[in-house]
Parts: C-alpha cells; structure tokens; sequence
C-alpha cells in the first residue's frame, strides 16, 4: 500500500466500490483518515491506501452498523490520528447560529408591511386612474 504506486479516479474507484462520487466526495468531508490526493487540476487521484479506508469505512457504516461519528473515531485510533473532536473534519463544518423566533416575526413583520405598502400604493394608483377617467 504505497503512496507512490498507482492512483486512481474517483470514477474508477466509485464503480470498485459500487458508490455514487457523491458519497466518496462526502466521506472525505467526514472521515479525517480518508485525503485523497488531488492532482494539478484539481482532479481526486485515490492511492491504494485510500482505498483500503474506503473498504473499511463501508464495511464499518453498511455491515458492522457504525454511525460516522463512530467510524470516525475507530479509524482516527488505527490510523494514529489525533484531533481533538473541534478538529475534526466534521466539525470544520460551519454551523449556522439558530435564528430567534422574535427574529423571523420582526423579519416577517417587515416583509408583511412592505407587501400592504406596495398594495396601498398600487390602490391609490387605480383609484386615481378611475377618478381621471370619470372626470374626462
């Protein structure tokens, strides 16, 4: 299992596996032993090591019944790395801050008076536009 032997693409290796690119893209968002190099162009290039984990991570999440966080950890041990859980791949994640319920009312509360402003203003311009044309 050697850094410097063959490499391949994510293509070939989501088809070795039976994966969709997609889960391969997010495992390695999500599992801190799983970097796949990346080549000039930017392209994923697997080394026999990253397929090794590949394996392990599947077997891990599909047969054994792990979740994530727990593979994770499993893998992070055999691999000897140490992270502490905020460095973490998973926790690298930018986590959006909850939004207050008085903040969507006073949000909804704006957008709701524009709305009936832009009605009021659109009445008054029909009724305008009637009394112009009674007048005349």
């Amino acid at each position: 299992m050697s850094e410097k032997g063959p490499f391949y693409t994510i293509g070939q290796v989501a088809e070795y596996f039976d994966l969709p690119q997609s889960v391969l893209r997010y495992w390695e968002t999500v599992f801190d032993a799983l970097s796949p190099m990346k080549s000039p162009g930017g392209s994923r290039r697997y080394s026999d090591r990253d397929l090794k984990i590949i394996s392990e991570i599947k077997q891990l999440l599909y047969q054994r019944g792990f979740t994530i966080k727990g593979a994770n950890k499993l893998l992070n041990q055999k691999y000897h790395i140490q992270q502490t859980p905020a460095e973490s791949k998973k926790e690298t994640v930018k986590k959006k801050e909850p939004i207050s319920k008085a903040t969507v009312k006073e949000t909804n509360n704006k957008k709701n008076r524009q709305i009936l402003n832009q009605v009021i203003r659109e009445l008054k311009e029909i009724v305008n536009t009637l009394e112009n044309d009674v007048v005349s």
